[in-house]
């Protein structure tokens, strides 16, 4: 986990796979099926070769090993001294979710998730066959060369009207219940406003075998598999902070059916913001239109998504620029959905939402060439408020984001929740004891420090259970509290580590209040359903 990288990591997925190479040399056929360690694979090539690069480069195969006696496999490339046209590698489950790279293999429960893409060859057409043993099931069978594919135990899976679902048989009863009809209710709403005619039938994929450290994860890949996978916690119970964002997870990777995988994305590269941001932002508000969320529950959401963006941008210029990496993606991408929603509402005097602008852009990019932001921002209303988060004067850009909410009816007042006093009181103790190096994450619901050997009394990464004896989990104000009272006297800070030491860190400067909006007041954003 990288410096001042904090919260749960929530990867909300990926918007686009790569695809097979569109021309090709040679053929290839692909068998994979289960064995012990993992999955072993067999590639034949229509001719010998001493060299073969797979297709796409950033999948992290150090767990691959090649059987074939004789080939090596570096950075991507399977080579051999001798001509070969076969060759085998067994493929073990990946150690760690990376970054936005997709996972190549990851258990589901008794089963496993493949992710075919990972096999492809590059400038060779490929088609991957996953064989099942007679106990088990492969799923799905068609296109598996661009697609997760699950193969395992048959009793994991279960098929609809919506699609089929396999839930790995180590998931809990009730997140597999939240997943599978939150799968379901997305299809059936976005469906009635995005239009029902996507080029496949939809697959469900949850584990909570996910090797972490992520808390949890998704993704969908181009022939409408999508994949979530949860790591530690006690998922039967998870705690509130997770809870918070976990209620619209599973509408957020089904929206990226319709965004992101039943048409082409211009900008999906340089501007992951706006089919990320129209994924979330349509997430929470078709979750809050079907009472899955309340709106107290969108307001919390909205507040963070907008202080997230504050932090991402502040006063900088270039706005869009800073918009390719990191949680911004997401933070600034709702805002600029929530502006686009607000602003339509008020011009058509509520009779035309966010769903109106998504549907009639996605019918567009169908008919032509895909859609982009030009096209996104060609659909808002004149003088929008997007220009002011977007290509205003960086000083500006917050006074005039909360004028133009405010004329829109939005209500901001600067009131930290206790999980931002939380991060607050974080934050200030790795600048005092860490140089500003260090940072925190999520880990199984605990704070786990990222401060190596460079944070005096911190070092170690240790996991905190308690801050001056407040769980800082339960009571994030209490802590805040705390770790200010003492501050403002120099004093040092306890705390209590889950091996059972306590320690005091330095701390010497104030710790100031943060300066973070909550939503008082807006519109009813519920969107009409049909």
């Amino acid at each position: 986990m990288t410096s001042n990288l904090i919260g749960l990591v929530a990867a909300f997925g990926l918007a686009f796979a790569p695809a097979a190479p569109a021309s090709a040399q040679q053929a290839a056929t692909i068998e994979a099926r289960t064995a012990p360690g993992g999955v072993l694979v067999t590639w034949k090539l229509a001719r010998p070769t001493t060299e073969v690069a797979f297709l796409d480069q950033d999948i992290i195969r150090t767990l691959w090993t090649v059987k074939t006696p004789g080939l090596s496999l570096s950075d991507g490339v399977v080579k051999s001294d001798q001509p070969f046209d076969a060759f085998e590698i067994l493929i073990a489950p990946d150690a760690a979710e990376v970054d936005r790279v997709y996972i190549g293999l990851v258990r589901v429960g008794s089963g496993q998730s493949l992710y075919g893409p990972a096999l492809a060859l590059k400038e060779l057409d490929a088609e991957l066959t996953v064989k099942a043993a007679p106990s088990e099931t492969a799923t799905p069978q068609s296109d598996a060369i661009k697609s997760y594919v699950y193969v395992g135990p048959t009793s994991a899976l279960k098929q609809d009207d919506g699609g089929v679902v396999v839930v790995g048989d180590t998931v809990p009863a009730s997140l597999h219940t939240a997943m599978s009809e939150g799968f379901l209710a997305a299809q059936g709403f976005y469906g009635a406003r995005l239009g029902r005619d996507l080029p496949y039938a939809p697959t469900l994929i949850v584990t909570t075998d996910s090797p972490g450290p992520t808390t949890y994860r998704g993704d969908v890949t181009d022939n409408g598999v999508i994949s979530l996978r949860f790591h530690g916690l006690d998922w039967s119970a998870p705690p509130p902070d997770v809870i918070e964002q976990l209620s619209t997870f599973v509408w957020h990777e089904t929206l990226h059916l319709w965004n992101s995988h039943a048409v082409t994305i211009k900008d999906g590269a340089s501007a992951p913001w706006l089919h990320e941001g129209g994924a979330e932002y349509g997430a929470l508000i078709a979750a809050l239109s079907t009472g899955t969320i309340d709106e107290a529950q969108l307001k919390t959401s909205l507040a963070r998504r907008l202080n997230g963006c504050r932090a991402a941008l502040g006063d900088r210029p270039d706005a869009e620029q800073r918009l390719r990496t990191g949680n911004a993606i997401y933070n600034c991408g709702v805002v600029v959905q929530w502006i686009a929603d607000l602003e339509s509402r008020r011009a058509s005097d509520n009779r035309a939402d966010i769903f109106d602008i998504w549907k009639a852009m996605l019918q567009s990019g169908r008919a032509g060439d895909g859609y982009g932001v030009a096209d996104f921002r060609s659909r808002l209303t004149p003088d929008t408020a997007v220009a002011v988060l977007l290509d205003g004067p960086g000083p500006d850009r917050w006074a005039g984001v909360q004028a133009r909410l405010a004329a829109l009816g939005v209500t901001l007042v600067n009131r930290p929740s206790p999980r931002d006093l939380r991060q607050a009181a974080l934050f200030h103790m790795v600048d005092q004891n860490c140089g500003g190096e260090g940072g925190f994450s999520m880990d199984n619901g605990r704070i786990k420090l990222d401060s190596g050997d460079r944070c005096g009394a911190l070092s170690g990464d240790p996991v905190v259970i308690a801050i001056e004896d407040l769980d800082p989990m339960s009571n994030g104000q209490g802590v805040f509290q705390a770790v200010q009272a003492r501050c403002a006297e120099n004093l040092p800070i306890r705390y209590t580590l889950a091996d059972g030491k306590t320690v005091e860190a330095v701390c010497k400067a104030p710790l100031q209040a943060p300066d973070l909006w909550a939503v008082d007041a807006m519109p009813d954003l519920r969107a009409r359903r049909v």
